[in-house]
């Protein structure tokens, strides 16, 4: 079969198009013929070596996979050959023709979700687990959310639409402006230009954002607190622009008459309760194949293309989701 791994960590340039054998089903397992790919972030921190449960190398690339079960290993139930499926795990292997994975990885799909939309399934996992299990959504009116134009932001925004919650979105460009603009917030902020906690305040004529989605951090983020309302929560689920200039702790008792919180938020959080995540998946599912969510596509590319997609991913150029097709 084909693959796409990585021998050593690096830029786009390590990425390796290469025939690897046709992987058989073990016990527990099924072999699922891949579908789509989904490009996310931490495929690129997986290809640089930052990602904390990185596998040991040469490794496969990838997170999120569709397609359908063209095999099945001993003792494996409830899973029949044809039956379409998303494959998601946060240890790579994913970018390849086929995948003989344990079930546990596997959810089964109606054949009303569309594959191509379900590589975007795991972004709204991660979205409805901070927005859900994490942010008080019954007080939730109004939230930013920052890298609004990528998988991410995007599954943000459409999830707090769905609930009626007004957003704000933060983006790196007045392209990216453009592009969210569509997707249904009250507001804008390019923040490569613009005060992000100015704006916030001038959009929410004062009151503030009850919930920021964050995963930039950076030199601004305890200056960013200032766009919270009272009661507010920084849900801090990466920290791609570094920590910030100023004491954090000290930012948060200069503001106590606003009792504000900042969470760190990790999907690994779910590891030991993979019962929890299952509840999740099957609440995703079910929303997707009523057309709930519209998860907007970038741009389909051959697999044998990933080292384009990784340099797509590195300039920041993506809108909405993208997509490796073997």
């Amino acid at each position: 079969m084909k693959a796409i791994q990585i021998k050593s960590y690096g830029g786009p340039e390590v990425i390796e198009y290469v025939d690897l054998p046709d992987p058989e089903p073990g016990p527990g397992q099924v072999l699922v013929k891949a579908h789509s790919l989904g490009v996310g972030y931490p495929d690129v921190l997986l290809r640089t070596g930052v990602y904390k449960w990185k596998p040991a190398l040469p490794t496969i690339l990838g997170n999120e996979m569709s397609g359908h079960i063209v095999g099945i290993g001993p003792g494996v139930e409830g899973f029949t050959e044809g039956q379409p499926v998303l494959v998601f795990g946060t240890g790579g292997g994913r970018y390849a023709e086929y995948n003989a994975i344990d079930t546990g990885l596997v959810t089964p799909l109606p054949e009303s979700v569309d594959l191509e939309d379900a590589v975007s399934i795991p972004n709204y996992l991660v979205g409805w687990a901070m927005l859900y299990g994490i942010a008080h959504l019954d007080r939730t009116r109004a939230a930013y959310i920052n890298g609004a134009a990528g998988g991410m932001g995007t599954a943000l925004l459409d999830m707090c639409r769905a609930e009626g919650i007004a957003t704000i979105a933060g983006v790196s460009s007045e392209e990216k402006c453009a592009f969210v603009e569509q997707l249904g917030p009250i507001g804008t902020v390019n923040y490569s230009r613009e005060d992000v906690a100015e704006k916030v305040l001038s959009v929410t004529k004062g009151r503030g954002v009850d919930v920021s989605f964050d995963q930039l951090g950076g030199p601004a983020f305890v200056h960013n607190l200032d766009m919270m309302a009272p009661l507010g929560l920084v849900i801090l689920y990466n920290a791609l622009a570094g920590p910030p200039d100023e004491d954090l702790f000290k930012g948060l008792r200069d503001r106590r008459g606003h009792s504000l919180g900042v969470q760190c938020f990790s999907l690994h959080a779910f590891d030991e309760d993979p019962q929890a995540k299952e509840a999740i998946f099957a609440a995703l599912v079910e929303k997707f194949a009523a057309g709930v969510f519209a998860p907007p596509i970038y741009d389909r590319l051959p697999m044998r293309d990933a080292r384009q997609a990784h340099e797509l991913m590195d300039s920041r150029q993506i809108l909405g989701k993208l997509i490796l097709k073997p």
